[in-house]
């Protein structure tokens, strides 16, 4: 690369000054060195070369340039850098230790296999799960759902503490949509009730949970509900023994006040409820078809090979 095609990158890429002003710098060394014909390096290690064309890439589209040179900066150093490591292994390791052809085929050879082996699962894949198989699949391995976790099902509701005694209207007003909400979450809710209860947590609640029909992990739960779990008497925490005793309560933190029902809850040992392992069951089913369409793949591809006699065994 001579000086006006240097000039012309400059007009063609944000970084494109800073890359002119290195190729320029170089020039009167790279003109001694064996190179491409037409490109002029930007840097050198040993016998090797960085030209200008190996940094198509580098730089995000509408970069500034000052983030451009930057950038073009860092990938020089960590090309120098890579290539002074492997001269230096290949100068002190012995050449047993170097020899990588086989392993680099190997791993392109399964990268090849792996890539089709998707497109034809991403073309053949049947990845329509009924209900029924799920549920037959969970009802023959229950084993295999064993909770490991206490669970529940819960409704909940955080919200500012206002002290019962304001004369603020609008505290007032909070107050009032409160005891509404306080009523709602203890409640067996019908549809409309279960739709007034969500204006009025979406409105004034800090934070909500009210999709009683999903399990959720209580150890998530005490993420979000500051709640005593424990005897501090003695200081064994007991999750059980508290999902035993409390079901329905509130409770006041600091400024914040909790409206929690828990509906229903699974501990430790007993089995999973089939609606928290519906997805994890979907997955297993998918996945094994994705074996069995793989297992066929590879059978058939040497079924094939065998009737037109692309391979023998000697």
């Amino acid at each position: 690369m001579n000086e006006a095609e240097f000039k012309q990158l400059i007009r063609k890429r944000p970084m494109s000054r800073f890359v002119a002003i290195v190729g320029l710098l170089v020039i009167c060394v790279a003109c001694q060195q064996p190179q491409p014909e037409g490109e002029t390096p930007i840097a050198r290690v040993m016998n090797e070369y960085l030209y200008a064309s190996d940094l198509d890439g580098v730089i995000a589209p509408g970069a500034l340039q000052a983030d451009s040179i930057e950038a073009v900066h860092a990938y020089i150093h960590n090309w120098i850098q890579q290539k002074l490591l492997i001269q230096k292994a290949k100068k002190n390791l012995p050449d047993h230790q170097t020899a990588f052809e086989q392993e680099i085929e190997n791993y392109r050879n399964s990268l090849i296999i792996f890539t089709y082996q998707n497109a034809l699962i991403e073309q053949a894949l049947d990845t329509v799960i009924t209900e029924t198989q799920i549920e037959n699949y969970f009802e023959e391995n229950k084993e295999l759902f064993l909770l490991k976790n206490n669970i529940v099902r819960v409704r909940f509701a955080k919200l500012e503490n206002h002290p019962k005694n304001s004369r603020d209207r609008a505290i007032q007003e909070k107050i009032r949509k409160q005891e509404i909400i306080s009523k709602l979450i203890f409640s067996s809710l019908t549809g409309e009730e279960s739709r007034k209860l969500s204006d009025l947590c979406q409105e004034i609640s800090i934070n909500y949970f009210l999709n009683s029909g999903q399990w959720v992990y209580f150890n998530d739960l005490l993420k979000e509900i500051p709640m005593k779990t424990h005897n501090p008497s003695i200081g064994i925490y007991n999750q059980e023994d508290f999902l035993r005793k409390n079901r329905e309560f509130q409770m006041v933190d600091g400024n914040y006040i909790y409206f929690v029902n828990i509906l229903e809850y699974r501990l430790i040992g007993n089995f999973s409820p089939i609606e928290f392992e519906r997805e994890k069951i979907r997955n297993i089913l998918l996945n094994n078809r994705k074996v069995r369409l793989i297992e066929s793949l590879r059978n058939e591809v040497v079924s094939e090979g065998r009737e037109k006699k692309w391979f023998e065994i000697y």
